[in-house]
């Protein structure tokens, strides 16, 4: 036998990272409901007090493996890497993980032959990692070229089921825009296809579908946003099947950016030629941003796909407001997430407002159609 071994903190974690599977069910362990789904694991989180599985995932494959996320928390308590899965389970210091992972990976008396095997076990993890990294990027790239040809291949929406579906099942009327919104595009015949993460079930088929396309900061189209739809009692709803919207490519950072607004001659206004002191609506949906144009056509409005991606979509320096379109959630993520939005464009020094239905309804749609409702009405009586 010899003395304690010297190891780095990197060689440490790569060391976890080859025996993956044993950490995360050790220290993240199953529970009633878990299940791993692409290369990622759901379980509880076990250092709060996690009510449901959902929220909480430790990505097990891929460039990201080892990593964890809790949706459900905000800011840099709700990731962090294996290390921080080991503090977060005993509640302890990042110094006091550090020991327990010594002791877990038994490094602090090896012999030469087993410190040797561990150091080769760590490289090849660290291989692997970084292929699979550039895999993720091969991917990703394919999954963009992939979302912008599926956009293109769609047609313009007036005139389409797309646009009856709005109008005649979101009270959402194109018509009663200064124009069309270039964003939003019909497809006749859209793939589909759903895994049910319990049992493993496959569905696919092809809808008619909305398509929307999400861009990053330089204009380019990185993901397309599908709202499928079906035609059943008389009008044109959302299809159904498990999952109605769905989204190819990686959206993180981006935004859809439905409405830009009406400039000082009448014309729209590109996101990043804004000039100082721009105001910027973000909503979470297509249906609810097309709701805020149809009630502001003179101001810029994002969609953000999901309200996680509120907290870091990307906006020029020149926006010094935002107002953030919200539904009424009471969920403990959805608070979670809403609180990040606020903080993040807070720190970024905006001024931040939240707007939220007080009317009776879930969301800035609904408070639409009431009113269409109620001028329909009055335009009866």
């Amino acid at each position: 036998m010899t003395g304690r071994q010297t190891y780095s903190i990197d060689q440490i974690k790569d060391m976890l990272l080859a025996r993956i599977d044993q950490v995360v069910h050790h220290y993240a362990p199953p529970a009633p409901g878990s299940y791993t789904l692409h290369g990622q694991y759901f379980t509880l989180n076990p250092g709060r007090a996690d009510n449901s599985v959902g929220s909480f995932v430790v990505y097990m494959t891929g460039a990201k493996a080892s990593r964890w996320c809790d949706f459900a928390m905000s800011g840099r308590e709700g990731r962090g890497d294996i290390l921080d899965l080991i503090a977060l389970n005993l509640g302890c210091s990042l110094k006091d993980a550090l020991a327990e992972a010594r002791q877990f990976l038994g490094l602090d008396y090896l012999s030469p032959e087993d410190t040797r095997r561990h150091r080769e076990a760590a490289e090849r993890a660290k291989r692997l990692r970084a292929d699979a990294a550039a895999k993720d990027r091969e991917k990703a790239e394919k999954r963009r070229a992939m979302a912008a040809r599926l956009w293109l291949e769609g047609r313009e929406i007036p005139g389409t089921p797309a646009e009856a579906y709005l109008r005649d099942t979101r009270g959402i009327r194109l018509t009663d825009l200064p124009r069309t919104p270039h964003a939003l595009h019909f497809h006749p015949n859209c793939f589909y296809k759903h895994i049910d993460p319990e049992t493993g079930e496959v569905i696919e088929g092809r809808f008619p579908a909305m398509l929307a396309i999400a861009c990053d900061r330089a204009g380019k189209i990185v993901a397309c946003h599908r709202t499928y739809l079906d035609l059943y009692d008389g009008a044109w709803r959302k299809a159904r099947v498990p999952e109605q919207k769905k989204v190819l490519g990686n959206y993180k950072g981006a935004a859809i950016r439905l409405w830009s607004g009406m400039g000082p001659r009448g014309g729209k206004q590109r996101l990043s030629e804004l000039k100082p002191g721009a105001h910027v609506y973000v909503a979470e949906g297509i249906e609810d941003a097309l709701s805020a144009a149809v009630v502001l056509p003179e101001a810029v409005i994002l969609a953000a796909i999901s309200l996680s991606n509120m907290a870091g979509l990307w906006l020029p320096e020149t926006v010094s407001d935002v107002t953030l379109i919200a539904d009424r959630d009471p969920g403990e993520q959805a608070q979670n997430a809403l609180q990040a939005a606020i903080a993040a464009h807070a720190t970024a020094g905006r001024r931040v407002r939240v707007w939220q239905n007080s009317q009776g309804g879930k969301d800035l749609n609904d408070a639409l159609r009431a009113r269409n409702g109620n001028e329909n009405e009055r335009g009866a009586a």
